[in-house]
């Protein structure tokens, strides 16, 4: 009995540890929290380390993990000068003003920063270095007319605050497109880019690039006024004009095997025709000289087409190498030989992701070139910052960006936020587009397009100086 007396009592205690554990005995029913100890740590920053950044740049934004309160005993410097920072929810925003060719660091110290629930718990410290590239002084030719120095300069002085709108002109050589966007928005674009791809044609009856009065209408009207060449050449030695084409072979029709490579070589047929060429657009580009016409003139467009699948174009066929030899050619015939002055000139740089070295081999280098623009053709109107940031490390931010062909119209509030505040954009045209229309080629509502050209980051024609001539 004693025994089965001591099993009921173990039975007993058992039975009441049971009850404790799974909450009974009228406690709570509840499981025990592990206690959490609260952090704080960055979760992002609008500069990276080591950027070069426009002058334009006005702020440094770091988040954080949690809600934020400043600590204004430790200040945050730059470049060892206090700083006043403003606070947004997780946001710490760091007000700049920049200057060219400096080299900046940030500091925010340990304990300037903590969570606005628990001024106990600090960020740790960031220390961010970045800088700005030395800008231009002045175009790559030292003997630039005044009227393109102060389209420059005026290029320079709007970049980060104003967009100019620009629009791709019919090819054959007219303002019917340019006319289309002001019946439906109001407004003219700053910018007209006009082609000399008919220019194996001119003059004939149809297309006469000597007749100047589409340019000169856009720049009596305060517009700038912009040309690029879809250069086309023959196959062969002796083919007939109608024949000649500029793109490479499997990529569409105005197909040429057209060979740069011989084509750099004195002495053979290919070099003769682009000798003769180059000298006959000189003569009609002169004609815009004579006018007082600064022209951003656009040669050698999206040379490398693709890296990923091929040039689009005969100059971009056979490699980066001989687009960039050509392009010094032009370069040096129409400045050096024919005394061409008026010429702003733009890179067109093609950015593919896993490109890095391709986009920068292809480049010619600052000493050619005014302003990079890159072409881009999106599905949707969101901001393009990666291309913008690829683009301004591969030139040192030293040059004027440009979006330099779209067909969706981007929206500028996101380029602007997101940080691409592109100089330009031109959108390309649609062929022969009727007066009632209500969406182009692209997708693009006379809604939407109303939308971009009247956005406040928008500067369109009416709203350019007269001062420019």
């Amino acid at each position: 009995m004693k025994s089965n007396k001591l099993l009921n009592i173990c039975a007993i205690a058992i039975m009441s540890l049971f009850l404790v554990a799974c909450g009974g005995g009228g406690g709570s029913d509840e499981p025990t929290q592990p206690t959490v100890t609260p952090t704080l740590s960055v979760a992002s920053q609008s500069i990276s380390e080591g950027s070069v950044v426009s002058t334009t740049t006005t702020s440094i934004v770091i988040g954080y993990s949690a809600a934020i309160a400043l600590n204004t005993a430790n200040s945050v410097t730059l470049n060892g000068a206090a700083v006043t920072p403003t606070v947004s929810n997780t946001a710490l925003n760091i007000p700049l003003s920049l200057s060219d060719g400096v080299d900046y660091t940030l500091v925010i110290p340990a304990n300037a920063v903590h969570r606005s629930d628990n001024a106990s718990v600090y960020a740790p410290a960031v220390t961010i270095h970045f800088s700005t590239a030395a800008a231009a002084a002045g175009l790559v030719n030292a003997n630039a007319t005044a009227q393109a120095l102060k389209v420059y300069q005026f290029l320079k002085d709007e970049y980060g605050k104003k967009t100019l709108s620009g629009a791709m002109a019919n090819v054959n050589n007219n303002n019917y497109f340019s006319n289309w966007i002001y019946a439906v928005t109001g407004k003219h674009p700053a910018l007209t880019c006009y082609d000399f791809v008919h220019l194996a044609d001119s003059p004939a009856n149809w297309i006469d690039y000597s007749d100047i009065s589409p340019a000169k209408t856009q720049w009596t009207n305060n517009g700038l006024v912009a040309y690029m060449w879809h250069w086309r050449v023959p196959s062969n030695e002796g083919d007939a004009v109608s024949s000649y084409g500029f793109n490479a072979p499997g990529k569409g029709d105005n197909v040429t095997t057209f060979d740069i490579r011989e084509a750099l070589k004195d002495g053979t047929w290919q070099h003769t025709q682009i000798m003769n060429d180059i000298k006959k657009v000189a003569g009609y580009l002169k004609l815009l000289q004579d006018q007082n016409i600064p022209v951003i003139w656009r040669p050698l467009h999206e040379a490398a087409g693709s890296y990923k699948y091929g040039a689009w174009f005969w100059w971009g066929r056979y490699g980066t190498e001989y687009t960039k030899q050509l392009w010094i050619l032009l370069y040096d015939q129409l400045v050096n030989v024919y005394h061409l002055n008026n010429l702003i000139w733009v890179w067109t740089m093609q950015v593919e992701d896993g490109y890095d070295n391709e986009m920068a081999n292809a480049y010619p280098g600052n000493e050619y070139v005014d302003i990079v623009g890159t072409d881009i053709y999106a599905t949707s109107t969101a901001s393009q910052a990666t291309v913008y940031n690829k683009i301004k490390q591969i030139t040192g931010g030293k040059k004027l960006i440009t979006l330099s062909e779209c067909g969706m119209l981007l929206d500028p509030d996101k380029c602007f936020t997101g940080g691409d505040t592109w100089s330009w954009f031109m959108e390309w045209y649609t062929y022969d587009i009727a007066s009632t229309a209500t969406v182009d080629n692209f997708g693009n509502t006379t809604a939407h397009y109303k939308e971009v050209f009247t956005n406040s980051h928008i500067m369109n024609r009416e709203d350019m100086p007269t001062t420019l001539k």
